[in-house]
């Protein structure tokens, strides 16, 4: 008995020693943790709203997706450094329909407000004579003192798709200005971009000043050259002699003329394509302006470019090139680039 008491004494006294002798476990650390409050301009708090924060160090990004409380605070725990927060409130739709950059170091605790301004989306697309121009470089300027949308961005600019499109995911409400560019081509656009909405912008671009000189420097540059070259061989050619066998060739286009004259009607075309029960029956579900634009390329024997039916029925390009999509969405026209231009052709099956 005596020898398991001192046993179980002996025991007790090393595990005493083994508990004391070590060091308490430390506490844990509020490093790294950002105590955050959003708040709208009007000075409401931001209560149960989604938060969607992009928090970016020199090296580091990370998206995190939050709900705020009823008074609009949130908990955010960050690698240790100073961060770049760029913050957006989504709406009911889903969409942005506020915007907050501000900046904090969790390397200690912090408290951080985020101050949200009205905010919204733009998409658009940039065009030439109808076509898009895939490559071009916009770029966007708004009037905001509320929020860095150039950070939030990404930048003030991007570049245009294969399609010609691009988007503006985040900007502030109010007036925009876009403009967009190439080596021989700029445009500019105004939009108003509403909360919680996403603006369409079409910039139609045009040739930069001094673009439509250059093919006649060209033209007169070759000029010169081939005057040097004829001066230099004497100024003289001599003609072809005739041996009487042949006939004498007659200019290119006026045999191009006979050549076209001489081929036969396409099959199953009427005199006059108007008068058919089809063509009428198409053009009754028209407007009065696509109307007048099939009833051209019919009288033009069924094509013609944008710039001559422009010219002719003086429709101004914007509502021209509209138009001229629509009937290519109805099937009813068929549109073709033709170098900087474009080609618009009757459908085959309104001409048979």
């Amino acid at each position: 008995m005596r020898r398991n008491s001192a046993v179980f004494l002996a025991c007790l006294i090393a595990l005493s020693c083994t508990l004391f002798s070590e060091e308490p476990p430390p506490f844990p650390s509020s490093e790294g943790v950002i105590f955050g409050t959003a708040v709208l301009s009007s000075g409401a708090p931001a209560s149960k709203m989604p938060i969607i924060v992009l928090a970016r160090t020199g090296t580091t990004e990370s998206v995190h997706r939050l709900i705020t409380d009823n008074s609009g605070r949130f908990v955010l725990s960050l690698e240790s450094g100073r961060h770049e927060l760029d913050a957006v409130l989504l709406g009911q739709s889903s969409a942005v329909a506020y915007a907050a950059t501000a900046e904090a170091d969790s390397r200690k605790e912090t408290n951080a407000t985020l101050v949200f301004y009205p905010a919204g989306s733009a998409s658009g697309v940039v065009a030439f004579e109808g076509m898009p121009v895939p490559g071009a470089k916009v770029k966007v300027a708004c009037l905001s003192s509320g929020f860095d949308y150039e950070r939030a961005n990404g930048g003030s600019s991007a570049l245009a798709g294969e399609a010609g499109e691009f988007a503006f995911k985040v900007l502030p409400e109010g007036t925009c200005q876009f403009s967009a560019s190439t080596d021989s081509l700029a445009g500019n656009a105004e939009a108003q971009i509403r909360r919680e909405k996403t603006t369409s912008v079409y910039l139609e671009m045009r040739k930069k000043a001094g673009q439509d000189f250059l093919p006649y420097l060209v033209a007169v540059l070759a000029a010169v050259v081939l005057g040097a070259i004829v001066l230099k061989s004497g100024g003289k050619k001599e003609e072809p002699r005739s041996s009487g066998l042949l006939p004498e060739r007659k200019p290119r286009q006026e045999h191009a003329a006979r050549f076209s004259a001489s081929l036969p009607a396409p099959e199953g075309r009427s005199p006059d394509p108007l008068s058919n029960q089809k063509v009428k029956a198409v053009l009754a579900t028209l407007s009065e302006r696509e109307q007048q634009i099939v009833k051209f390329l019919f009288k033009s024997g069924g094509r013609a470019k944008r710039s001559q039916i422009q010219h002719k029925l003086l429709i101004p390009k914007t509502s021209l090139l509209r138009n001229l999509r629509l009937l290519e969405r109805k099937r009813i026209v068929k549109l073709t680039p033709f170098g900087r231009n474009l080609l618009a052709e009757i459908e085959d099956w309104l001409q048979k």
